[in-house]
C-alpha cells in the first residue's frame, strides 16, 4: 500500500536542496526567480481537499481521527458548530462538516464548501444511518456536482470479517436508494469501503498493526490515493514539478558551459545521456505497466466470478494471471534496456576515442574511468558491441577497452529480484481474495438458493379450498418468488459491480508497485555504468572543481523530480 505522503513537505525539502545552487550562481538570477516562482504559484498553493460528509453521529470524526492516525476531531453525538471543521493533514486540507440533520444552517455550510473538495467521503454507518432518505437526496447533489462519493460505511456492529454477509446486503441496499433518488450511471458515481473506526483506534493505541489491519482502514486510503491522483490538484501539483524540471535542464545545461576540460565536458555528457535514457525508459515502462495492471483490473473480475465457488482453483488461476504479468513487465524492462544499450554503447565507445594529451591532468582520470567500465563489462562476461578498434591515443591502448554495457544479460535477474519485493501474490490473496472472495461472494449463495420453481402448485390444487382462495394463494406465491428472483439479481449485480471496483483499485495500487520495482531494477542496473563518472567528478569535487559535482547533484535533483511526478500518477 502507498501512503497519503505529505507531498508539500516533499517538495519544500526539494525546493530547499536546489536554492543554495542558485545562490552559488548569482549569473544564473532569471532561472532562480523562475524556479522560485513556479513553486510559489504552482506548489505551494495547492492542497488537496478531502470533505467528510453524512450523518453527523454516523461516526465522521472517528473515521477523519483514524485516517489522520490522531484523536484531533472531537467526537461528538450533535453537532457542536456552524462552520465546517479543517486540519492540515500530511500536506492534506481535510474538511469535517456538521453533517446532515445537523440544523439548516449547518448544512448551508457544509454546502458551500462542497465545491472546493476534491474527494468526498461520505461515512455512513451499518446501525441504521444508511437507510435515512436524507443520505441519498444530499449524496445526489454531490453526484451531480461531479464529484466522486467515496462511501465508507462505519462497522459499528463489528461485522466486518465475522458476518461480511450482513454488510453485503447494506452494500446492495444503498445502490438500490442511490438509484432510487435518480442518481444515473450509480456504478461510475460511487464506492463502498468499510471500515471498523473503533477497531482501527484500538489498534492504534494499544500498537496492535493486525487490528489495524483487520479495520480497513490501509483499502479506504487506497482508494482515496487512487481518486486523488485523478482530481485537478494532483494534476497541477504535476505539471509545476514538470516545469521546475524544465528550469532544472537549462540550469544545468548553463553549469555545462563553464567547464573547460574536455574530458569533464564529455563526462557530463555520458552522464546527461545515462540520465535522459532513465526518463524516457521510466515513461515508456511505466506506461506500459499502467495498461498492463488496467487490463489485469478488468480479467480478475471475471475471473473471480468465474471461479467463486472453488477457492482452491481460484488462487491456482490468479496465481498464473500474476506470473504472466510479471513476464510481460520483464519482457518490456529488457526490451527497453536493449534499445538504451545501444545508444549508451555508442556514447561509452565516443568517451573512450576522446582524445586527451598523455602529459595532461586528465589522462590519469582517463585511464582509471576506462578501467572501471572494463571490470564492469567483465562482471556480465558478454560484450554488445565489439572492443573498439586499436588506437593510440594520448599514450593509452585502448583496444583491451570492451565497450560493452553486458546491460541483457544482467537484467534478467536485477528485475525478478525487485519485482520479487513487491509481493504482488500477498497483496493480491489479502485485498482481492480475501476482501472480496471472502466477503462479496459468499451472500449471494443464500440468495440464489431462496428461488425455486412454483413446486407448490400441486398441494394447491389438492387442498379443500375454493378455487378462488388457490388462485390467491398462488397469486402470492408467484409474487413472493417474483420479489426473490429480483432480490437475487440486483445481489448479484451488485456483487459484480463491487468485486470491479475493488480490483480496479487493486490494479492502481499494484501498478504503483511495480513502476517503483521497475524504476530499481533498471536505476540498479545502469548503476554501475555511471559509478565511474560520478567517481570521478566527486574527486574533482574535493579537489576543489565544484561546477561538475554542483551538475552531478542537480541531475539527480532532477531526476528525484521525475520520479514524484509518477508517484503523483504521471504516466
Amino acid at each position: 500500500m502507498f501512503e497519503l505522503k505529505d507531498y508539500q513537505q516533499i517538495l519544500a525539502e526539494k525546493a530547499a536542496a536546489v536554492e543554495p545552487f542558485f545562490e552559488k550562481y548569482p549569473d544564473a538570477d532569471a532561472l532562480a526567480k523562475s524556479f522560485a516562482n513556479i513553486n510559489a504559484t504552482k506548489i505551494r498553493t495547492v492542497e488537496p481537499e478531502i470533505m467528510v460528509y453524512g450523518i453527523y453521529n454516523a461516526g465522521k470524526s472517528s473515521i477523519l481521527n483514524e485516517l489522520m492516525g490522531d484523536d484531533r476531531a472531537k467526537v461528538e453525538d450533535v453537532p457542536t458548530t456552524d462552520s465546517v471543521d479543517y486540519y492540515d493533514w500530511q500536506g492534506y486540507k481535510i474538511a469535517d462538516t456538521p453533517g446532515i440533520f445537523a440544523p439548516i444552517e449547518h448544512e448551508e455550510v457544509t454546502e458551500a464548501h462542497l465545491k472546493k473538495a476534491d474527494i468526498v467521503l461520505f461515512v455512513m454507518s451499518t446501525t441504521g444511518s444508511n437507510e435515512k432518505a436524507e443520505n441519498y437526496q444530499r449524496m445526489k447533489a454531490i453526484a451531480d456536482a461531479g464529484k466522486k462519493i467515496i462511501i465508507v460505511l462505519n462497522d459499528k456492529n463489528g461485522d466486518l470479517g465475522r458476518r461480511d454477509d450482513s454488510i453485503q446486503l447494506i452494500k446492495q441496499q444503498v445502490a438500490v436508494n442511490m438509484k432510487k433518488v435518480g442518481i444515473e450511471n450509480v456504478d461510475e458515481k460511487y464506492c463502498i469501503v468499510t471500515v471498523n473506526a473503533a477497531r482501527a483506534k484500538k489498534g492504534r493505541v494499544e500498537n496492535k498493526p493486525a487490528l489495524v489491519a483487520k479495520s480497513g482502514l490501509a483499502e479506504l486510503k487506497d482508494v482515496v490515493l487512487s481518486e486523488l491522483k485523478r482530481t485537478t490538484s494532483f494534476e497541477i501539483l504535476r505539471n509545476g514539478i514538470r516545469q521546475l524540471e524544465s528550469v532544472l535542464e537549462d540550469f544545468i545545461k548553463a553549469l555545462e558551459a563553464r567547464e573547460n576540460s574536455a574530458l569533464i565536458k564529455k563526462m557530463n555528457q555520458v552522464l546527461e545521456t545515462f540520465n535522459a535514457q532513465k526518463i524516457s525508459m521510466r515513461r515508456q515502462i511505466n506506461t506500459y505497466i499502467d495498461t498492463q495492471a488496467e487490463i489485469l483490473g478488468e480479467t480478475l473480475p471475471q475471473i473471480i466470478w468465474g471461479s467463486r465457488e472453488n477457492q482452491e482453483q481460484l488462487n491456482e488461476i490468479v496465481a498464473q494471471e500474476i506470473n504472466r504479468l510479471n513476464g510481460k513487465i520483464q519482457r518490456e524492462i529488457q526490451r527497453q534496456l536493449q534499445d538504451t544499450a545501444a545508444v549508451l554503447s555508442l556514447e561509452l565507445k565516443s568517451f573512450a576515442e576522446v582524445k586527451i594529451d598523455a602529459q595532461s591532468v586528465d589522462a590519469e582520470s582517463f585511464k582509471n574511468i576506462l578501467a572501471q567500465l572494463t571490470a564492469a563489462n567483465a562482471e556480465t562476461k558478454t560484450e554488445v558491441l565489439p572492443a573498439a578498434a586499436p588506437e593510440k591515443n594520448s599514450g593509452i591502448d585502448i583496444s583491451t577497452v570492451g565497450i560493452a554495457t553486458g546491460l541483457i544479460t544482467q537484467s534478467g535477474a536485477e528485475i525478478a529480484k525487485h519485482l520479487a519485493k513487491t509481493e504482488i501474490g500477498k497483496a493480491l490473496a489479502g485485498t482481492v481474495l480475501g476482501r472480496v472472495v471472502g466477503s462479496v461472494v459468499p451472500v449471494i449463495g443464500p440468495l440464489i438458493t431462496i428461488v425455486s420453481v412454483v413446486s407448490a402448485l400441486s398441494k394447491f390444487l389438492g387442498s379443500n379450498e375454493d378455487e378462488e382462495a388457490q388462485q390467491k394463494k398462488l397469486e402470492a406465491q408467484i409474487q413472493q418468488q417474483n420479489e426473490q428472483e429480483r432480490r437475487r439479481v440486483e445481489a448479484e449485480m451488485q456483487a459484480r459491480q463491487e468485486i470491479g471496483q475493488k480490483c480496479r483499485y487493486l490494479a492502481d495500487n499494484l501498478a504503483d508497485e511495480l513502476k517503483t520495482a521497475a524504476d530499481a531494477s533498471v536505476t540498479e542496473i545502469l548503476a554501475k555504468y555511471e559509478e565511474p563518472f560520478k567517481k570521478e567528478i566527486a574527486n574533482r569535487k574535493a579537489e576543489g572543481e565544484l561546477v561538475s559535482g554542483d551538475i552531478l547533484r542537480l541531475r539527480e535533483i532532477q531526476n528525484e523530480y521525475d520520479l514524484l511526478r509518477v508517484e503523483l500518477g504521471a504516466r
